[in-house]
């Protein structure tokens, strides 16, 4: 194997779990940023098209459109 110098030969190495507890840590705070984007789009396309579209969300995907829908129609 080749040796190589590292940028910062005195750090400590990450163990096993705590790399597990930092990519946990990352997951969650991209979860929590992904939850404050609103994102905002506008389509012509057939109901076909987007009902088949909504197939594709995930439960917490849907209640959002459900709420949205639910605030337009009570407008």
């Amino acid at each position: 194997m080749e040796q190589q110098s590292v940028h910062e030969p005195n750090a400590k190495l990450m163990s096993a779990a705590e790399v597990w507890e930092d990519a946990q840590q990352i997951a969650a705070l991209l979860q929590r940023n992904q939850s404050q984007v609103e994102p905002v789009v506008r389509l012509q396309i057939p109901l076909s098209v987007f009902v088949s579209a909504l197939e594709q969300f995930d439960r917490d995907e849907l209640m959002i459109v459900r709420r949205r829908i639910e605030e337009r129609l009570a407008a």
